[in-house]
């Protein structure tokens, strides 16, 4: 059954709510997120499911929401350091610029690529060569070319865009410019591929002519059935087994898989020893007979070791204290059946 948000037309009760088809009701819960704080009498999330119908699953550039093993949309990021993270550099060839791996400017990590652009012309930055990428054909679906980078200048003057070039430079397609800041900016980039295979160059560079240094990071490219930009990915995200490298950390080709779209069981515990917590799922807690009461150091548990009724929530896991630092932590497992 299909999940909308839908809370305009009680026509469409049956859609408000969920079961899980016989292949995903028996699917292993391979995904889990350990959890631990306190809250006070205002409710807080333990966990939302970004991936489920009730929220869009791409969170953002933000460090935190990157590292979320909630949200991002599964995909392959080519680029082999991608932060620039490992000292090897040499995927990134330098065009009319000179660059750098430096320390001083990271948005993710601990290092940026510095481009040092010779003012002489417009365009200029650096590349990385693709694969040989092929399009669809007439019993395929549509292929394309989707890259993205983070960019921030020296100072806020100059500009930055993004372009994919053929294997000689000629320009395929180019992305919306910005202008320079000293925050962090998203670009991108996409292109159709041709049913031909080819190499292409993913360029990141100045829009006009400026001598403005550019710091980027969170660089990647993938070849998808879409032109959807979705959140940056590597294998070093903190978001347990999701995020992977095919080889060698930071210099090497790196994936996510699909984030828990259901949550399937929960084992949480009341630190405090005498304050009581109130848990609720897929709504927000408070202190009412609605809501699961743990008493002081008191656990519930809910998992495949002692139930055979697992637990189907979507939403978001809440909890509420009926005073102020009331500790709490467990963790909630789950799977990454498609939503929506």
């Amino acid at each position: 059954m299909s999940i909308t948000n839908d809370y305009f037309d009680s026509a469409s009760w049956e859609t408000w709510q969920s079961d899980p088809s016989t292949r995903t009701a028996v699917q292993p819960w391979d995904r889990y997120v350990p959890f631990s704080g306190t809250v006070g009498t205002s409710a807080v999330d333990v966990i939302n499911i970004y991936s489920s119908a009730y929220y869009d699953i791409d969170q953002g550039i933000t460090a935190a929401n990157l590292e979320l093993a909630t949200s991002g949309s599964p995909g392959i990021n080519r680029i082999l350091n991608p932060s620039i993270e490992h000292t090897t550099i040499s995927e990134f060839t330098a065009d009319g610029s000179a660059i750098s791996r430096t320390t001083s400017n990271p948005h993710l990590g601990s290092a940026e690529l510095t481009v040092n652009p010779a003012n002489s012309a417009a365009k200029e930055g650096f590349y990385v060569t693709t694969d040989t990428l092929a399009g669809g054909t007439s019993r395929t679906a549509d292929a394309y070319i989707v890259a993205s980078g983070l960019v921030r200048g020296a100072s806020a003057s100059g500009d930055a865009v993004m372009q994919i070039t053929d294997s000689d430079g000629s320009v395929l397609a180019t992305g919306t410019a910005v202008s320079l800041s000293t925050s962090y900016q998203r670009v991108s980039v996409s292109y159709k591929l041709p049913i031909s295979g080819a190499t292409y160059r993913i360029k990141f560079c100045s829009n006009t002519r400026h001598n403005i240094d550019m710091y980027w990071d969170c660089l990647m490219y993938d070849k998808r059935s879409d032109t959807k930009i979705i959140d940056y990915l590597d294998g070093s995200l903190a978001g347990g087994n999701i995020y992977q490298w095919s080889g060698t950390a930071d210099l090497s080709v790196s994936r996510h898989l699909a984030p828990m779209g259901a949550i399937r069981g929960i084992s949480i515990r009341n630190t405090h020893a005498s304050q009581v917590l109130y848990v609720a799922f897929d709504c927000t807690a408070e202190a009412s007979t609605a809501a699961i009461k743990l008493s002081g150091n008191d656990t519930t548990e809910h998992n495949h070791f002692i139930s055979t009724h697992p637990l189907d929530f979507r939403k978001n896991v809440s909890v509420y204290g009926s005073g102020s630092s009331t500790g709490y932590e467990g963790v909630i497992w789950g799977v990454a059946a498609p939503v929506g």
